[in-house]
């Protein structure tokens, strides 16, 4: 029995948009909330919090977002025809950003974000391959958050 396309959908864009924290479900599926996701999370921290390393080597929140930057663009890229790059230690070049520079990649990520989920919504065919691409991402960007939120919490604690 084949799952109906809308209704594979309607679950996928409801867990990204929990997972990138743009919802205002009270109740998350597998987060706090609908505003516990990246976005969420990353539009209460200030410039300094997000280009803080609890070790000068650690990753910041500032460059795991670049990352996932790079990541959504390539997904774009994918799913509008284009033949998607991706420069994985470059995507991770976010580093000692002024507050511009922060408030410009919290707003890429929205954009893209947005262009993504309004792709997946114009998709009508969804062949394997597409599947397991937005499974992947959906695990990533999750992954990612958490690491975030480990930082914020140890970032509190020190």
């Amino acid at each position: 029995n084949m799952i109906d396309i809308d209704a594979f959908k309607r679950s996928l864009t409801t867990l990204l948009a929990e997972a990138f924290g743009v919802t205002d479900n009270p109740h998350g599926f597998f987060l706090d909330d609908g505003q516990a996701g990246l976005l969420g999370t990353i539009d209460k921290v200030d410039m300094i919090t997000a280009n803080a390393a609890l070790r000068p080597a650690n990753e910041t929140i500032a460059s795991h977002s670049g990352h996932l930057l790079c990541l959504l663009q390539y997904f774009v890229a994918f799913e509008q025809g284009q033949p998607p790059k991706m420069d994985w230690p470059g995507s991770w070049r976010f580093r000692n950003l002024d507050a511009a520079a922060w408030a410009t990649l919290r707003a890429d990520l929205r954009n893209n974000y947005n262009t993504l989920s309004a792709l997946i919504q114009a998709r009508a065919e969804w062949p394997e391959p597409a599947v397991s691409a937005c499974m992947m991402l959906l695990a990533h960007v999750s992954y990612h958050v958490g690491e975030i939120k480990q930082i914020l919490t140890s970032l509190k604690r020190n």
